[in-house]
């Protein structure tokens, strides 16, 4: 009988264990969301819970956005302004990477989010957002290109 962890390598005595990269997408959207006004952080932590249901906001963060799901009504989920402001920027990285592996679209739209609002996106923050763009465009074509191959 197999075991999903038959394929799990322990390192050796006295070796660390292989470090996952970070994902970049997760710094840049954290360093903007560490940056950006109140507004634009709720409109991006709206975008990114979106697709997230009860037990992936349970998931994230040790559940700091289970926060959103009082707030849910016919519309959706409904984040406040008054929780975007208790989120740090180790939470919001830690969201970027569930999002970015749930629904990629979510980020492209986060991205979007961040190009369109002239408000509140300095110019360190409208740099942040090209990159945010690029990076999911990148990690997003290799997925595309195996799916048209099948």
């Amino acid at each position: 009988m197999s075991d999903e962890f038959d394929d799990a390598l322990d390192p050796l005595p006295g070796q660390a264990a292989p470090v996952a990269p970070a994902g970049r997408a997760a710094r840049l959207v954290a360093r903007l969301y560490d940056s950006a006004n109140l507004a634009l952080r709720t409109r991006l932590v709206d975008c990114l819970v979106r697709p997230l249901g009860p037990l992936g906001l349970a998931a994230v963060a040790a559940g700091a956005f289970t926060v959103v799901l009082s707030r849910s009504g016919p519309g959706g989920l409904s984040v406040a302004v008054a929780d975007v402001a208790r989120f740090s920027k180790d939470q919001i990285a830690e969201l970027v990477r569930f999002v970015e592996q749930v629904s990629p679209e979510a980020l492209q739209q986060a991205a979007s989010v961040i190009a369109d609002n002239p408000f509140g996106v300095g110019t360190f923050a409208a740099s942040v957002a090209v990159l945010l763009t690029l990076e999911v465009r990148r990690a997003s074509a290799p997925a595309r290109g195996r799916a048209g191959a099948a």
